[in-house]
């Protein structure tokens, strides 16, 4: 018999039960976070969200000093047009095609939990290594809401199965 399967089996089981379901702020959207990952301080999102725009509301990652694999949660005051989300599936996809770098991995419209989520999954150039993005975005009442993780190349097969099992426990 081998012993490593039930081993492997209690290791994963493990690592299953120490994931934390966090509730997205001001709304009634949850994520099983990953275990490890923590709130990125204040401090490091307004740094390391400073490229323009608003930053996002909250972020959680894997602790710092680098901060390099994140989940994070917006909810912007524009609202998604009723019914069908593909118009708003093509608006975003064009906002994100013409980064350098820019590669899909996958894009298109998922129901999970009953809600319709437009999914864009692709890469682009970081300041020193590619990065994958994963980004969801629903409607949430009046507005927006935005989750995206995202990861460096070097750090994408460590944590890639963790960020894709997290955006698919939005509920």
């Amino acid at each position: 018999m081998n012993v490593l399967l039930p081993g492997l089996a209690a290791l994963l089981l493990a690592s299953q039960a120490a994931d934390t379901r966090v509730t997205v702020p001001g709304t009634g959207v949850s994520l099983a976070l990953p275990a490890g990952f923590v709130p990125m301080p204040p401090e490091v999102v307004a740094l390391k969200y400073s490229r323009g725009g608003t930053p996002p509301t909250s972020v959680y990652s894997t602790p710092g000093p680098s901060w390099a694999v994140n989940i994070a949660f917006a909810v912007r005051d524009v609202q998604l047009p009723p019914g069908d989300l593909s118009p708003a599936q093509a608006a975003l996809e064009r906002s994100v095609q013409g980064t350098p770098g820019f590669r899909w991995v996958k894009h298109g419209i998922e129901r999970v939990s009953g809600r319709d989520w437009i999914v864009l999954q692709f890469w682009v150039n970081g300041l020193d290594q590619p990065i994958y993005n994963h980004l969801r975005a629903t409607r949430e009442g009046k507005k927006t809401l935005l989750v995206t993780a995202n990861v460096t190349k070097t750090l994408y097969p460590k944590y890639a199965a963790q960020l894709d099992a997290a955006m698919k426990s939005l509920k």
